[in-house]
Parts: C-alpha cells; structure tokens; sequence
C-alpha cells in the first residue's frame, strides 16, 4: 500500500488542493482525500485530472491517417466514399501480427495524449475474402492482447455487418466484416466474452452494428433491444447525407427518428457522429439518454458536415468524443472543435456558459468524461474506491501553465493545446506515461516492420 501526493486534482468538478490518493498493491484506490498527515511513499509536482474516455476508435486506420490528402490527376471531386475505398485496401491486406503493432503502438500514444480508456469499434473479423480464421476471435484477441501490453481500459465493440447498403448483398471488400445472420454474430459475441473473461479479465465487452446502412431493420432492432453483454451499445448512425437519403428512400422515415420509435435507446446505447438531424431527431436523441460519440477532427477530414452541438448540447443530450480515424490523438482538441466550430458559425465566443456554469474548458471536460464513461462502459465515478488509479498529471511549470490559476487549466488543455502539457499517465493502476513518453515506446522495430509491407499497398493506388 502506498500514498502518492499531487499539487492539486480536479475531482468532481472542483479542484484540491493538495490531493493525496491511497492504492493497494495491485494499483487498486483505497482512498481519496485532501487531508493526509502520515508518511507519503510518492510526491508528483502536477495537477492531476481524470484521463478521457476515448468513445470511438478504429485501431487499423492509424496507418493512413494523412495520406489519403490527395486525388489522381483530373479528378476534382474527392468525399468520404472515395477515401472508403483507400480504407477498405488497408481492411483487407491487414494481418493480426501487423494490428497487433499497430493497435500497440497506437494505444500507447493514447495514453501519451491523455486517454486512459478505450471503446474500440471491431469489424475485421475473418480472414482475407472472409475466410475463417482457425479461432474465431483471433482479431479480437490481438486487440485485447494490445490494450494489456499498453495498459489502457479497452471496450472491445465487435459489431455486425450484413449487407452493403439497404436491400445490397455485401461487397467482396466487405466480406472480412460480414456475418451472415444475427445467430451467428451473437455466437461470435459470447466467444469474444468468454474470451475476455478468461483471458482479459480488465476488458469489457460491448456489441452493435456497424451502421443503420449495414443490416437490415429487424436485425437492428434485435441487436439494439436486448443487452447482449455487459459493456455498451454502439453504432454509426447519420454520418453521411447519403447515409440518410439512401435509408428514407428504402424505408421512408428518417434514420434516427426510426431507432428512436423501433428500438429502446437508453444510457447503454451510442451513436456515432449523428451528424446530419433535423430538430425533431435531436430531441428525440437528447431526451433518449443515449450518448453521441463526436469525432469532429475525422469528421471534418472526411466532409461529413457539422453536428448541432450548440442546440444539442442545451437540449441536455450526452455526447463523448473519440478518435476514429486517428487524424488526431489529442481529446482536448476534440473536445474543443465542435465549439470552436459554433463559434465560427455564430460569430461569438464562449457559446456554451451559462449562470451556473461559465468555464468553457470545465464545461468541455465534464460533459466528455461523463459521456466518455458512458461509451467504454464504466459505471463507476473517477476515483472510485476499488477502481484502478488512472490519471493524467499536467505540467504546473509549462509556459502556457505556469502561474495561471487553476480554473483556467481546462480550458488551456483545451484552446491552447501542446502535446507537452502532459507529464505524466497513470493507467490500470500503473504509470506508464513518464516525461511524456509511454514505457513501451523504446522499441519501434515491430511496428516499422509492419509499415514497411503496409504502406505501399495504400500509397501505390491512392491518388
């Protein structure tokens, strides 16, 4: 057992000072308190936060973020479904040892950039062309086996895909995604919690489909009505304008007004993007209790359009934020984008404070941890007794830090990000994250090697 002191520690919405934190050999909170006069075993000079919830990720895409920012000569229009096709190349040359370097390097820069768990959307399930692999959940296993070398919390979501788009048989750069029905797909689900039962016993388990244009409506309305295992509830919901006209024109109702009527969106269950929602669609999703899942850096790379963050957020609706496609790994940036964005659209600053709350920062962070939670499926308060110590330590001796008061911190980390603002990452009860750099990070060798057959096979078909 042992006592570590921080400078200060923003808990529940306010900041301690100091903050004192007991854990028990296994790294588990034993205590929290601003009052301690016995014997202190570590002493960190930092101001201590929760680390973020990362609510969405695709592990795989970290490999090309930045290079699909090119077209072929003579093509002037470029959309998301052109940039698909580049992910779908990658999807299906992808081996388990080269996601298993990858997600492991990846993970790791994660923590470095402050989350400290992980909700990640799994859908290359099977082998080159759909072949079985000889255990049916050896990608999962490898994401697993990633998150516990790198020691962040992982939500596994394996999701469901059965169709192209409404009324389309699946694709053949589709087929590593594809189930062929629901029994199968909640077979595969069982297999995976039995898995992380046995082997991953710190990992959760979620479930979903992949997208309201992936399955048809009554297997939707199967998968998202029933709590299949513990963890959370995830699609990809509104993304695209195509995404909307295509499922109207084959069901004639729009997208989210039809999960909100079909099927019982609650805490459990999050929707990714969301992007494109009339007024009705935003309160019927606001007063649901499901979560958002916002990834604006992707969102803006691909030109899927802007959220209704502003109204949404009024409305009390719950969003997190989540890294996607990997463009970016900072969550401040993310946290800040859909505001600064609202600013830019209405032409004034500090859209979201109000009487009660005035700190754009604060306000930024306590509604991304809460929803955070949430989307990774933790139901415990931070700092919870029993939990795993998991935080980011913030350098009180940077430049952009340095004498500031402590109720402008978030809101640095927020509009006034560097990648050197972090310290130190406490996560699973360990720290992993020393003067910036994750402990794993001295050897590169297995990632390079997995680039090295990667990349050209991107690269040399795209633009």
């Amino acid at each position: 057992m042992s006592w570590i002191k921080f400078t200060s520690a923003y808990v529940d919405g306010s900041w301690k000072t100091p903050f004192f934190v007991e854990l028990d050999d296994d790294g588990r909170i034993m205590n929290t308190t601003s009052m301690h006069q016995g014997p202190v075993h570590e002493s960190h000079s930092a101001y201590l936060i929760s680390g973020v919830p990362n609510g969405h990720s695709h592990s795989f895409q970290y490999v090309m973020s930045g290079l699909s920012e090119r077209v072929a000569p003579g093509r002037v229009d470029d959309d998301f479904w052109f940039w698909r096709e580049q992910m779908y190349r990658l999807a299906n040359a992808i081996s388990p040892d080269e996601l298993l370097s990858i997600t492991t390097r990846l993970y790791c820069s994660m923590l470095e950039h402050g989350y400290t768990s992980v909700a990640e959307f799994h859908y290359l399930h099977h082998g080159e062309g759909g072949a079985n692999y000889p255990r049916a959940t050896q990608m999962a296993e490898v994401l697993f086996e990633a998150a516990e070398q790198a020691k962040i919390k992982l939500t596994l979501v394996p999701v469901y895909y059965n169709q192209a788009a409404p009324g389309l048989a699946i694709k053949q750069e589709q087929k590593r995604f594809y189930f062929k029905d629901t029994d199968r797909y909640l077979k595969f689900i069982e297999e995976t919690t039995a898995l992380a039962k046995v082997r991953f016993p710190s990992a959760t388990v979620g479930y979903g489909v992949h997208s309201l244009r992936a399955a048809p409506l009554e297997d939707i309305k199967l998968i998202l009505s029933t709590p299949w295992t513990q963890g959370p509830c995830h699609l990809h919901a509104s993304e695209q304008i195509k995404d909307v006209e295509s499922f109207v024109s084959a069901y004639g109702v729009r997208p989210i007004k039809w999960l909100a009527e079909n099927t019982p969106l609650g805490a459990r269950h999050n929707l990714v993007h969301a992007t494109h929602l009339i007024p009705e669609e935003r309160q019927l999703l606001g007063k649901s209790g499901a979560t958002v899942v916002l990834c604006p850096t992707t969102e803006a790379n691909l030109g899927d359009g802007i959220f209704p963050f502003l109204d949404y957020h009024r409305d009390g609706g719950s969003w997190s934020v989540g890294s996607d496609s990997q463009v970016n790994l900072n969550p401040f940036v993310e946290m800040a984008a859909p505001e600064l964005t609202q600013r830019l659209l209405d032409q004034k600053r500090n859209v979201l404070v109000s009487d009660e709350a005035y700190i754009s920062g604060d306000i930024l962070f306590n509604a991304a941890l809460t929803g955070g939670r949430r989307s990774v499926g933790l139901d415990e308060a931070s700092y919870a007794v029993g939990s795993l110590f998991e935080g980011v330590l913030i350098d009180p001796d940077h430049d952009r830090i340095y004498g500031r008061p402590l109720d402008s911190i978030l809101s640095i980390l927020c509009y006034a990000p560097e990648r050197d603002l972090i310290k130190c990452v406490y996560s699973e009860g360990v720290l992993n994250v020393v003067e910036g750099r994750h402990r794993l990070k001295t050897d590169s060798s297995l990632y390079r090697k997995s680039l090295k057959r990667l990349l050209p096979l991107i690269t040399s078909s795209s633009g």
